[in-house]
Order: C-alpha cells, then structure tokens, then sequence
C-alpha cells in the first residue's frame, strides 16, 4: 500500500510548502517557517547517544519523507505524528477501504430506472 497522504518534499527533505500555513517560501539554509515558525523537516523525536562511559550526549535527530509516521532509522515518531497532521496507519487504511467500497452517489430524481 502506498501512503500518499503525507507532505510533499524537495531533495533534502524538506517541505516544499509549509504543513501548517501553507508557506512556501524558506531561504537556503532555512529550518523553520517563517510565517508561522512550524519545522522545516520531518524529523523524529531522536534517539539517544551515549559516550563510551554511558553517559547521554544528547539525541540523534533523523529527517525522514513527508509521509513518514515513524522513522526509518530509529523507530521514534516523527513530528508531522505528534503533530497529528498524519493518521496513524490504521485509521488510514480504513479510510482508503470506506472510499473504495463507498456506494456511488444516488440523486432521487424521479426516474424509475
């Protein structure tokens, strides 16, 4: 199944329009909306790294398509999820199921046939 409801990116990931304002203008080297301040990229919520003595130095942040839900490196949902600007997966299914088996559009016009 292709998951086509997602946010349209350029070559590095980033959205060519804004998910929240519709924005799309960003300079260059832009990591933010202008407009509205909203994330460049859909990035996931990181996952953590450790020095050779254990100890957190941080998280790993990964730019991930614009229909990700989770990311493909470490798992973590990605910020278009949390945002809620992407369904979880199953409510998309259903979704895709209702419109495909959806009953065409009947009109009570009088004609018998």
């Amino acid at each position: 199944m292709i998951y086509n409801d997602g946010y349209e990116t350029d070559g590095n990931l980033r959205f060519v329009k804004c998910p929240r304002c519709g924005n799309e203008e960003y300079s260059p080297d832009a990591e933010y909306c202008r407009i509205c301040g909203f994330p460049a990229y859909n990035e996931c919520e990181g996952s953590p790294e450790y020095d050779e003595f254990g100890n957190n130095q941080g998280f790993h942040i990964h730019r991930n398509a614009g229909n990700a839900r989770f990311c493909e490196y470490c798992g973590k949902p990605t910020m278009l999820f949390n945002e809620k600007l992407l369904k979880p997966y199953n409510e998309f299914y259903e979704d895709q199921q209702e419109e495909e088996f959806a009953l065409p559009f009947e009109t009570n016009d009088g004609i018998p046939f």
